[in-house]
């Protein structure tokens, strides 16, 4: 990517760049990781920490290696190698995440979940845990931990642990069949128990020893979520406040829990966290909402099976009237696209919606929507993005919304062909 370049030719010339810029950083880094919501996690820290008055340095545009960091700590400096910020928000990719910390000291890891993702880079789940478990052990790390997913609040950490979570949340919320990636209990061998009968899940337990969700330090309850956005109220010890989020889905409650607790790790109040959460404006390609041609459109990145199901089921709650999804298999989506049979599709099998599907994969995704149960005559085929875009734009009113679903080199090939509208962000 082109926001990688600087940090390329800078690790080329320095390879001590990196860890004497941030060394500068009054306030030190956080490091933020995980399969889902590292984008959208870090944008609302920093959203929060700008409203609390720090000056920061965050690689938004999502360049999560190490010489998309670098670029951005570069970006932030002035000819004299003076850096001009305070605090360090990094969202990492998990590889990346122990190579950082070798350079870098991250006071505090934010692991947002672990999932089932790109396994022809990454292998099974326990070799992604051991690469950021080693990223939060380099430094002795403080945790900022999901409990809800059985797979990251087991992770080993030495240092202080803050756990987050739902509490109290209505099971109906939650799909019925979302992937259990954590099956047998990593203590004891027996199986793992998830009283709502998915993987997201406010209660889960060993059946044979003592092994379940810690308690929570940070929490959502009164969940209601809305077509774009969602409320819930936010715990942490006695205090509680009610948080308008501009995002939809429970997975970005998540998101936001985990913003929340980071920021608690800096002794930010809950009154500036809400703030921060409520005035989020959002990144590109993640619950992003444009308007173009007067039609309303809601672009969410999908690359494995339970990213996918979340976004799945914000878009059919939605009661949108057309979608796109563009499926491609480049090497940064991730070569094997068998999760489209694991991603939960069948939530759009009685949807009264219109679907072009796109990219280089688009007849795959095609058999896909048809074996979820999708009329064949609502699913048209144009592997061409930009067609496709035009296609739904032709077929649909002012007013009316679509949702358009991509990988994540699909979303880099539709932003540069967003440069050719006129584009009003929400």
């Amino acid at each position: 990517m082109a926001s990688s370049l600087p940090g390329k030719i800078a690790c080329a010339l320095d390879s001590q760049l990196l860890p004497h810029l941030t060394n500068q950083l009054s306030q030190g880094c956080i490091a933020l990781s995980g399969t889902n919501g590292k984008s959208t996690t870090s944008g609302l820290l920093a959203s929060i920490m700008r409203t609390s008055g720090y000056k920061i340095i965050h690689n938004r545009q999502g360049a999560n290696l190490i010489a998309g960091i670098t670029a951005s700590v570069v970006e932030s400096a002035d000819l004299n190698g003076r850096v001009k910020a305070d605090l360090g928000i990094f969202e990492v990719d998990e590889a990346a995440l122990p190579l950082l910390t070798k350079q870098v000291v991250c006071k505090t890891v934010v692991v947002t979940n672990l999932f089932r993702d790109q396994l022809d880079r990454y292998g099974e789940l326990d070799k992604t845990a051991s690469l950021i478990t080693a990223g939060i052990k380099a430094n002795n790390s403080a945790a900022v931990l999901n409990a809800d997913d059985a797979n990251v609040c087991n992770l080993p950490c030495p240092g202080e642990k803050l756990y987050y979570g739902l509490k109290d949340i209505d099971t109906s919320l939650i799909e019925d069949n979302i992937i259990k990636e954590v099956s047998y209990c990593p203590q004891c061998g027996k199986e793992i128990t998830y009283e709502s009968n998915g993987h997201i899940d406010q209660k889960w337990h060993c059946t044979e020893c003592s092994y379940s969700r810690p308690e929570l330090d940070v929490f959502a309850d009164n969940i209601e979520l809305l077509p774009a956005s969602s409320k819930f109220t936010l715990n942490y010890k006695n205090d509680k406040l009610d948080i308008e989020l501009p995002l939809p889905g429970l997975f970005n409650i998540y998101n936001a829990l985990a913003a929340a607790a980071a920021a608690i790790t800096l002794a930010v109040d809950l009154q500036t966290i809400r703030k921060g959460l409520q005035i989020y404006q959002t990144l590109f390609g993640r619950s992003e909402k444009i308007t173009i041609k007067g039609r309303k459109i809601v672009i969410q990145l999908i690359k494995n099976p339970a990213g996918a199901s979340q976004a799945v089921k914000s878009f059919a709650d939605s009661k949108c009237s057309f979608a796109i999804i563009t499926i491609n298999d480049n090497l940064a989506d991730g070569r094997d696209i068998s999760w489209l049979w694991d991603a939960q599709f069948e939530m759009l099998g009685n949807t009264q919606c219109k679907f072009v599907v796109s990219g280089q994969r688009a007849e795959d995704m095609v058999l896909r929507l048809k074996y979820a149960g999708v009329n064949p005559n609502r699913i048209y085929c144009q592997p061409v993005l930009s067609t496709a875009l035009k296609e739904a734009i032709s077929q649909t009113q002012d007013g009316e919304t679509i949702w358009i679903l991509p990988t994540y080199t699909a979303l880099l090939e539709l932003q540069k062909i967003l440069k050719g509208y006129k584009v009003e962000h929400a």
